[in-house]
């Protein structure tokens, strides 16, 4: 059975990574897992919010999501919103808010980004992220216009192949207009991709607008 004392040379172990060392708080937790597991709550929980903390900031987004529930479970259960000053519930679930998003599960980020803002209205970064998130989801007449606009790109791209092979050496007369025609087949490519894109950033942040403030005007 563990001493007292070799759990005191643990946390002091824990107590000497410098500040901002990820890579080696991720290290510490994962060999001593069990002997972190057996120490007193107040310990535990100051050394595991460190590892998902340090998850985080290393970018190891998929191991974060199944590791910060520990943190959120915690606070739930214990009644710990605030701790050393900061409200790590709210950073938690912010955090696996941004490791969705960076594991491209856009729709579970923007879940708990609207939960966020339910929490605190006026917070400003969470209402950007939700705005980001959203762009990043495209819907389907942003694929259609893509579509679209290959299509027109590949048929300027067959009329500048018909110019050079057919209309310059054959019809010389109509090498402007057919010069035209194939900067207007491009420009439509360009513009048909442009306006869904403006549409969409457009729509999105309207829905996002009108979302803070009906949870606004409920507070």
């Amino acid at each position: 059975m563990r001493s007292l004392s070799t759990y005191k040379k643990l946390y002091r172990d824990f107590s000497d990574i410098e500040e901002g060392a990820y890579h080696t708080v991720v290290r510490f937790y994962e060999a001593k897992v069990k002997e972190i597991d057996r120490l007193d709550f107040s310990t535990y929980f100051e050394i595991t919010l460190a590892y998902t903390t340090a998850l985080f900031e290393i970018g190891a987004y998929q191991k974060h999501i199944e590791e910060v529930d520990k943190i959120i479970q915690l606070s739930i259960a214990h009644n710990i919103q605030f701790y050393k000053g900061e409200d790590v519930y709210f950073k938690s679930l912010f955090q696996k808010a941004a490791s969705f998003y960076n594991t491209l599960a856009f729709d579970k980020a923007e879940y708990i980004l609207k939960e966020l803002i339910k929490m605190a209205p006026y917070h400003g970064l969470s209402i950007r992220f939700l705005r980001k998130c959203a762009l990043r989801r495209q819907p389907t007449y942003i694929k259609t216009a893509r579509a679209a606009s290959i299509a027109c790109f590949l048929l300027a791209a067959l009329l500048a192949a018909a110019e050079v092979i057919v209309i310059h050496p054959f019809i010389p007369n109509n090498a402007l207009t057919f010069e035209y025609l194939r900067y207007a087949v491009f420009g439509g490519g360009v513009l048909i991709l442009g306006l869904a894109f403006l549409y969409h950033r457009f729509s999105v942040h309207q829905t996002v607008y009108q979302f803070v403030q009906s949870v606004r005007k409920k507070k």
